[in-house]
């Protein structure tokens, strides 16, 4: 008698992962980060559209003018930057937090396949790069406002100086 084929069915095993208390925080200040450099960008998209439409309405005073909004966007660009470098080190510390916490996980349960600890690492790094990822978007806006008001700023000197 023939044996009946047996086949192995692909029954996948959910390994739930709990995160730190600090991951799930860093996670959501990241979220936070990420709308508040959205909404950023978009005010100052939106007092840059302000600042051409007042310059095109009074030529006379579009220097007093671009001088009183050229500075909340220096702020802004200001804001950006230490934002940006908050994130970083934020980033960081949560990395070398949860490297820490990995490896004294893969000691603790005398784990020692390179599985584990490339596991243990590729999770911690995924957390962190987010961070990273976040904190150079935040940068380039920065640079884009500090450019931006660096070019409004040349471009009136330029005005002014030809009669």
């Amino acid at each position: 008698m023939l044996q009946e084929e047996q086949t192995v069915t692909f029954q996948p095993e959910y390994i739930w992962v709990s995160h730190p208390w600090y991951v799930n925080l860093f996670s959501w200040y990241l979220l936070f980060v990420f709308l508040l450099g959205i909404v950023g960008s978009i005010q100052v998209v939106w007092s840059l559209r302000k600042l051409r439409i007042a310059s095109r309405q009074s030529e006379s005073h579009s220097e007093s003018i671009s001088q009183e909004r050229s500075e909340p966007l220096r702020a802004k660009a200001s804001s950006f930057r230490n934002l940006s470098h908050l994130t970083v080190l934020i980033s960081i510390i949560v990395l070398f937090s949860s490297l820490s916490d990995a490896f004294m996980e893969v000691a603790t349960q005398k784990v020692a396949g390179i599985r584990a600890i490339a596991g243990a690492v590729a999770d911690t790094l995924t957390i962190s790069s987010g961070g990273v990822i976040i904190a150079t978007g935040l940068f380039c806006i920065a640079i884009f406002c500090e450019r931006l008001r660096l070019d409004r700023k040349t471009g009136l000197r330029h005005k002014s100086q030809t009669p």
